[in-house]
């Protein structure tokens, strides 16, 4: 069974909008997938639609799911964890390998 898990990086914000202060504008994550003590992921940079007032969170009170559920709301995610089983799967079982020469030079 394969684990996934968000790692934001850092966001983007905007310092001041209006009367909102430190407004999100950039999310840049990771989505990591372990599998069998194997691990990959892939990274981004997701751009965030401007708040209203009505649904502005201030910074300081965001929490990871709320950020996460930002990005899979934009992102197509099942499309994300199937690139990663694939490649988990090519990492476990490598359908290429480099060998050295069986011979010396």
């Amino acid at each position: 069974m394969t684990i996934f898990k968000w790692i934001i990086s850092a966001m983007e914000c905007i310092k001041k909008d209006g009367d909102l202060q430190d407004v999100v504008i950039t999310i840049h994550w990771r989505y990591a997938a372990e599998k069998d003590g194997v691990y990959t992921d892939m990274y981004g940079a997701t751009s965030m639609p401007l708040p209203t007032g009505e649904d502005f969170t201030p910074y300081e009170e965001l929490t990871k799911d709320q950020v996460c559920g930002w990005l899979e709301a934009t992102l197509d995610v099942p499309s994300m964890e199937e690139n990663l089983d694939k490649q988990l799967d090519l990492i476990i079982n490598p359908v290429n390998v480099t060998l050295p020469p069986p011979f010396e030079n």
